[in-house]
């Protein structure tokens, strides 16, 4: 009876959408997004209903919001918790635009990527060995590729898991966040650095060991993973004090900066523009992030090696 009379509510709070009054309307907007997104079925099957333009915006437009406001709930949840899955969080970053997107599909595909990387990797126990092997799956038989980096030009679509999954394409930054997910969940420690534009990895000495001074070598994403050596990343890890190894957390504060700064620059639909303004927002800023927007790559003038020291 209680739930039935709590479905009866929501209806009654719906079929009202389309009321004149601007704060009877504010009222029963807010009564909505106090339900979260239990409301969602509610909107989504209000949508034909009525006809009308008025009717039809506003479902519309809570249900984007309303998708948003959930979002930013989770990634808040999210980066408290103690050891969280990155994935999971780059999924929450996601569904704020792409509501067909199922967490059970993307923890079901990369469940099945890790086992097949774990299968190539268990004889191996050594740390550049691994790198290749991981590299030659990641590129070779996944074939994820960049569709446009970063510093080419803006592509909203490349930053969000749907096209990562679906055509195995995404910017730099994007197959940086999957390639270093897989590579930790084999154990090997890989970490992105904090540089606000450039997409190098940094492979540590354990996983338990994520700071500077504990880097081994680098790797750019840009050139399918090819090793950078430490003996050329030193002077650069010296100079520019600012760098540093990223937790999973750090990452994706990272990575929803970066969005929010290229929306900012490039987007011209407003809606999308407030959304990553707040998916940033919810996320926060990482302690270790910097402020200025990136000039090139750093690392430029020193081939990278596919082979390695």
């Amino acid at each position: 009876m209680k739930q039935a009379n709590e479905q009866a509510n929501i209806h009654a709070l719906v079929s009202m959408l389309d009321e004149s009054d601007p704060e009877l309307y504010q009222g029963i907007k807010n009564a909505l997004f106090a339900l979260g997104d239990e409301a969602l079925p509610y909107l989504q099957d209000a949508m034909d209903l009525k006809a009308t333009p008025l009717w039809q915006n506003r479902i519309e437009g809570l249900i984007r919001e309303l998708r948003l406001e959930t979002a930013c709930k989770h990634l808040g949840e999210w980066k408290k918790e103690e050891n969280p899955d990155l994935m999971q969080g780059f999924y929450f970053l996601s569904s704020a635009f792409y509501p067909d997107l199922k967490w059970e599909s993307v923890r079901d595909l990369f469940n099945q990527l890790y086992g097949d990387c774990w299968l190539l990797l268990a004889s191996q126990d050594n740390l550049q060995q691994n790198v290749v092997l991981l590299n030659n799956f990641f590129f070779n038989t996944c074939k994820f590729k960049i569709g446009k980096k970063i510093t080419d030009g803006y592509s909203f679509a490349d930053f969000f898991l749907p096209k990562l999954i679906n055509l195995r394409q995404g910017n730099d930054r994007s197959l940086s966040l999957a390639y270093q997910y897989l590579a930790q969940r084999n154990k090997i420690p890989i970490f992105q650095l904090n540089l606000p534009v450039v997409n190098i990895l940094a492979c540590t000495t354990a996983m338990d060991h994520c700071s500077k001074t504990d880097i081994v070598f680098c790797l750019d994403i840009t050139q399918r993973g090819a090793m950078v050596r430490r003996a050329d990343v030193e002077p650069i890890l010296s100079e520019q004090k600012q760098i540093q190894v990223c937790n999973t957390v750090e990452s994706l504060q990272d990575y929803a900066k970066l969005l929010y700064l290229m929306a900012s620059m490039n987007e011209t639909d407003p809606f999308r523009k407030q959304a990553v303004k707040k998916i940033h927002q919810s996320l926060g800023e990482s302690a270790n992030s910097i402020n200025i927007f990136g000039k090139g790559n750093p690392f430029a003038g020193n081939e990278p090696d596919s082979g390695m020291m």
